[in-house]
């Protein structure tokens, strides 16, 4: 068993590293893995980039941590050592082109049996966001968005999504078992000022009945839906609180990374 967290570079430096940490320790300690939130981890994130040669650029982090090695045996041994790998990646081509243009989505039938209690930790058992991803590549869309049976739209595969409409921000809440995103709660943060919050049960009605769409995280920011399937959001174009919380964003990432909002890159 495993866990994991990825995090954003920007100019080399970890963005929102604290958050991403106090998430992976609530994980591992339900999981019953050792893992220190107050180590070295930003230190450790400069050195991986300078030897990625990406001090003055952007990318991803990612931490992975197992249990480590000992018997197969479904019942975790008293001492664990785990391992613990990081990885770093360039961003996905195409991003600033995503947050620009907007994108479309799948709609991706979802089992309901998963202990929501778990879906809301970031284990190494992926498989549903694999297969999510691949089906909304085969539909030339960029991400898939899970449905339960009963028409209730989740989260992305590795994304949250709100919606706009009348002028309220409207997401689905971590009781529903979504993954309690970084990004996710600090859109919501920023958007205080321009639009009221509304944590609610979203069916798919309500992504059709949408006067906006976006989806979040901390390698893609914020970036606009504009069809789910084949059906048009609103007109078709990202909306106005849409492109207000982009701005809002990044301006919150210079502003706590102590840099220019044109230094941040892609």
């Amino acid at each position: 068993e495993g866990l994991f967290e990825t995090w954003r570079t920007y100019c080399g430096h970890p963005f929102a590293l604290r958050e991403h940490l106090a998430r992976m320790a609530k994980s591992a300690r339900i999981l019953k893995i050792p893992f220190d939130p107050r180590a070295d981890w930003e230190g450790r994130t400069l050195e991986l980039a300078r030897r990625n040669r990406m001090l003055g650029g952007g990318g991803a982090i990612r931490l992975t941590i197992t249990a480590g090695a000992g018997e197969v045996n479904l019942v975790p041994t008293d001492v664990r050592r785990p391992t613990q790998l990081m990885l770093f990646r360039p961003l996905e081509p195409g991003l600033a082109q995503a947050r620009e243009h907007g994108v479309g989505v799948h709609l991706m039938d979802f089992g309901s049996g998963v202990n929501a209690n778990f879906r809301r930790l970031k284990t190494l058992n992926y498989l549903p966001a694999v297969v999510g991803k691949l089906e909304a590549r085969k539909r030339g869309c960029f991400e898939s968005l899970y449905r339960l049976a009963d028409t209730t739209v989740l989260e992305g595969t590795t994304s949250n999504f709100f919606i706009v409409k009348n002028g309220k921000l409207l997401t689905t809440p971590v009781a529903d078992g979504i993954l309690p995103g970084v990004t996710r709660a600090l859109v919501a943060k920023v958007a205080t000022p321009v639009a009221p919050l509304v944590e609610r049960r979203l069916c798919e009605n309500d992504l059709f009945e949408a006067d906006e769409m976006f989806l979040t995280s901390s390698t893609i920011e914020v970036v606009p839906i504009l069809r789910v399937g084949r059906r048009r959001i609103a007109d078709g174009r990202p909306g106005e609180l849409t492109r207000e919380l982009q701005v809002r964003y990044r301006r919150n990432v210079a502003r706590r990374l102590g840099v220019n909002v044109d230094e941040l890159g892609e």
